[in-house]
């Protein structure tokens, strides 16, 4: 039973050891929600707590958590978010992602906030959630299909359209290290291989059947007052505006004429008629049918096309900005029917868009160079600009058939595996495949690929700072030289401290492109919690997650010297806008860690963690007395 006046919360979290077929229920814990608020902070804490950081992710011992944020479910515009984590199976430290659609709020309506799953089942089996508790059921007759078939088959089963799934499909059952957990509308968890944690547990899908509960809301109308606010902004901002009009698509000519997008395995710094075939503009002219909205969300940036599939129109999710430019302009590939089809392989089958994209360039450049050859892909031809091979490859990769087994590992293992000199094009920061911006281009971006938690990640945001917004309350109004290191740490430390309260609460983060100010964003929070807190307190909270995710990662052995970026990344491009520029890291690195309170190998300091309310977390002599465990 709910604890009374827990504001934005049910109060309540589901841990399910699938080993023994048994489900208890924990309370929320409040001096956690105050510290973490729940989303992304709160499975950071709790997988700190839980996880075991030396055992290997597919272990039963390995927690996949999945948390809404206080403000998921409510009439907050974009509440609709929740996140996930787990030690990742691509990378070895903190995996985490975070997903839109409806399922976040359907838990909630169904009592829970989270859900702690543990332990591997001695069959396929699913979760079955409604408000009268958690059924474990057998999930034999879904075991390879598709993600698409599997939500269809649970909802016939239970007889009710409405029930929200997560699935995983053949990729995440035959554990790809990047295979994602899809949401029934295809929204993904997608980054970090968690697909694959789900597999190696035997647990194929989560579904829920939203309730009538709802998080009790402290001040409703003062709620009522600032929701309106935002939404006023969110009609007059062109940011918004735009991604109505050609969804995140319509970034690909932008980034292009930046030196921005990533083209032929990140070798190329122009491709404006291609960039231009696979724009969002040119998706609104051709294949474009629907705009999609999520929970709460007056933006409405996705996409619903009309493409052919096995001989016949079908109408499927559109592909986004990163699917458009890592399975199009990574592989030169300019045909959006070609994007489209391949992005719905991915979706079903359960795989990251990202890192498919990423590997499948590495393949062909590593086929090019001599180094994997017609035996190795059983007779396959790798091309660029080639949809046979990007097809093909999907399908292999996901089946982890012949040369797939190889590239399911990721770019890391499979250049390692390689070798003769293959890892100088594995394009990776800590074992993720790096997403599609350019940190040439930007040079905050290569400060925030270096140091984001999970790897190689671009959505905290800093270079589109660089490239024109301004945030007058945190600080960020003036114009930059999106070149020059000077101010960049600071930069990124501000946005990876205020974006991760984003992750937490969770909201979509096209807020803050839209120019929603965090005054708002705090008297949100308020007006739902109840609590009396200010912008310093909850960047100090963004502060404190970032931290004890970092304080994870040392103790997965992370260093200083995994703060870096590829050689590919760090090798001047000779066209395009950001041509001949490779940003100084090291540079910016030594005021990075200055400013965040981490001592020259990386590791928060003493100081921080006390000032952070973390020091009483770690046992102080291991963390630092260099000890390799920590």
């Amino acid at each position: 039973m709910k604890t009374a006046n827990i504001y934005g919360y049910m109060g309540k979290i589901a841990v399910i050891d699938l080993t023994k077929s048994k489900v208890i229920y924990r309370s929320i814990d409040l001096t956690d929600a105050r510290l973490f608020i729940g989303g992304s902070g709160l499975c950071a804490k709790l997988l700190y707590d839980l996880a075991n950081p030396q055992i290997d992710a597919f272990n039963p011992e390995n927690p996949l958590i999945i948390m809404t944020g206080p403000m998921t479910g409510t009439p907050f515009p974009t509440s609709g978010r929740f996140a996930a984590c787990s030690k990742s199976p691509l990378t070895n430290i903190l995996g985490e992602a975070t997903a839109s659609g409806f399922w976040g709020p359907a838990l909630k309506s169904a009592g829970l906030d989270g859900l702690i799953i543990t332990g591997k089942a001695q069959k396929p089996v699913y979760l079955y959630i409604d408000e009268g508790g958690i059924n474990i059921c057998d999930a034999g007759h879904l075991w390879g299909l598709g993600t698409h078939t599997t939500v269809d088959i649970i909802r016939k089963d239970h007889g009710d359209s409405n029930i929200r799934v997560l699935s995983i499909g053949p990729a995440g059952e035959k554990l790809v290290r990047f295979a994602s957990i899809m949401t029934d509308d295809d929204r993904s968890l997608a980054r970090t291989g968690l697909g694959a944690v789900m597999g190696s547990k035997n647990l194929k899908a989560i579904a829920v059947r939203g309730g009538a509960k709802k998080p009790e809301i402290a001040k409703p109308d003062k709620l009522i007052e600032i929701v309106k606010q935002v939404n006023e902004i969110l009609r007059e901002s062109p940011g918004a505006k735009r991604l109505n009009m050609y969804g995140t698509a319509s970034l690909v000519e932008i980034c292009e004429a930046l030196g921005d997008l990533p083209i032929r395995n990140w070798t190329k710094g122009s491709w404006p008629e291609g960039a231009k075939r696979i724009s969002g503009e040119t998706m609104a002219k051709t294949i474009l049918r629907e705009r999609k909205t999520c929970f709460a969300c007056p933006i409405a940036c996705g996409r619903i096309v009309e493409v052919p599939i096995n001989s016949s129109k079908k109408r499927i999710k559109g592909p986004e900005y990163e699917t458009l430019a890592m399975l199009g302009s990574l592989l030169l590939i300019d045909s959006l029917e070609v994007i489209a089809k391949a992005n719905y392989l991915c979706n079903d089958y359960g795989m990251d868009t990202i890192s498919t994209g990423s590997v499948i360039a590495f393949a062909i450049e590593a086929y090019e160079k001599g180094y994997i050859t017609k035996s190795d892909t059983g007779g396959l031809e790798l091309k660029w600009g080639d949809a046979e091979t990007l097809l093909a490859l999907i399908d292999r990769i996901a089946r982890r058939e012949g040369i797939g087994d190889l590239l399911a590992e990721g770019v890391k293992r499979a250049a390692e595996k390689i070798g003769k000199g293959a890892e100088e094009f594995a394009v990776h920061v800590k074992g993720l495949e790096v997403p599609a911006h350019d940190p040439r281009a930007f040079a905050s971006l290569a400060l925030q690929y270096a140091t984001m938690p999970r790897g190689a990640c671009h959505t905290a945001f800093a270079y589109i700072i660089e490239r024109g917004l301004k945030i007058p309350e945190l600080g960020l109004d003036k114009s930059w030289d999106r070149f020059t290191v000077e101010g960049k740490a600071e930069l990124v430390k501000t946005m990876q401290d205020y974006i991760l309260v984003f992750d937490s609460l969770a909201l979509c983060k096209f807020l803050v492109h839209s120019g929603v100010p965090p005054s708002l964003i705090v008297e949100g929070l308020s007006a739902i919690t109840g609590w009396d807190i200010s912008l310093k307190e909850l960047l100090l909270i963004g502060e404190r997650i970032f931290n004890i995710k970092r304080l994870f990662n040392v103790r997965c052995g992370i260093r200083s010297e995994h703060d870096a970026l590829p050689k590919r990344l760090q090798t001047p491009l000779t066209d395009g806008a950001a041509k001949g520029k490779v940003p100084n890291l090291n540079h910016m690195l030594k005021e990075y860690y200055r400013l965040r309170g981490w001592d020259e190998n990386g590791i928060p300091t003493k100081e921080k963690l006390a000032e952070l309310g973390l020091l009483h977390l770690i046992k102080a002599e291991v963390v630092y007395g260099g000890k390799d465990n920590f």
